[in-house]
């Protein structure tokens, strides 16, 4: 698990250069005509789960700030919806502003909840309408997500180093050397 706050930003840089493609994608098939049968089923469960996975990817990050920056883990049944509301939230004021503002927080729920679908019915059973209306939501979600976090992390953020490898240049000699 990455362990500094610059360490979760470039997980978000990496979350919205995803969900770009993903956009990307969706705009192509658009232009070309529907695909028929199985094929159709296929693309509409990938599809779902990756809106999934994205989400899931965002709750990676606001859990990191229960864990690390609040210091108090999001626990119960219905943890996930919790974690979001505290986040939408001050925590221990003055200690920690809201990381997510209360529209972004909106569509975080509906994604949780979309996510608890995809995980527990068969992907045939997917509502075309449903899976495109919460890539739309990931969509503006993501956006959102890294701009807040972004600023999040300018005027809150603990300064720790980063742990993620960076990469050298060619030719040159690691530190240690």
């Amino acid at each position: 698990m990455p362990a500094s706050f610059e360490d979760q930003l470039a997980i978000v840089a990496e979350l919205s250069r995803e969900v770009r493609r993903m956009e990307e994608g969706e705009k192509r098939r658009s232009r070309r005509p529907p695909r028929a049968g199985y094929e159709r089923e296929l693309r509409r469960a990938g599809l779902a789960q990756r809106v999934a996975q994205a989400y899931t990817i965002i709750e990676g990050v606001l859990a990191f700030v229960a864990r690390r920056i609040d210091r108090v883990p999001v626990t119960g049944e219905d943890w996930h919806k919790k974690l979001v509301s505290r986040c939408a939230r001050p925590f221990d004021d003055p200690k920690r502003p809201a990381l997510v503002s209360a529209a972004l927080a909106a569509d975080l729920l509906e994604l949780c909840e979309f996510r608890h679908v995809v995980r527990n019915i068969y992907p045939t059973r997917l509502d075309e309408p449903r899976v495109r209306e919460n890539l739309e939501r990931l969509i503006r979600a993501a956006r959102a997500f890294d701009a807040q976090s972004r600023e999040f992390a300018a005027t809150n953020a603990p300064r720790t180093k980063s742990r993620r490898k960076r990469k050298r240049k060619k030719g040159t000699l690691p530190f240690f050397c």
